[in-house]
């Protein structure tokens, strides 16, 4: 089993190509790869509850968000600084994430056998 690191740095909403990203992960995980999200950016808005998406006529990525459980994907990171830069807290976030200071992040990072960024 390979550690699969995915790193999102941009919102969700208004880029399909992000929502494409984590599909990604997720067919990763159904081939039992060990993948690991990691939020950090302005990528911490697309974990906001409450968001209204289709008023612009996009797709609400929460239920993608919420899927990664299903797929066994229960590292899911956010970068601290990232979250505090923006002051969001963790009980505003569709699901649960793991809080990390952005030096122990890339310490996970450099263990991954394969590291992907959008």
């Amino acid at each position: 089993m390979k550690n699969i690191f995915f790193i999102i740095d941009k919102p969700l909403h208004g880029n399909i190509q992000t929502q494409e990203f984590i599909d990604i992960a997720l067919m990763a995980a159904a081939f039992d790869q060990r993948v690991l999200m990691l939020f950090e950016g302005d990528g911490v808005y697309a974990l906001l509850q409450q968001q209204t998406p289709e008023a612009i006529g996009l797709k609400n990525s929460s239920p993608l968000l919420k899927a990664l459980s299903v797929y066994d994907i229960n590292d899911v990171f956010v970068e601290a600084e990232s979250m505090r830069e923006r002051g969001l807290s963790s009980e505003q976030f569709v699901i649960e994430v793991n809080v990390c200071p952005r030096a122990e992040l890339k310490q996970q990072q450099e263990t991954a056998d394969q590291l992907f960024s959008f």
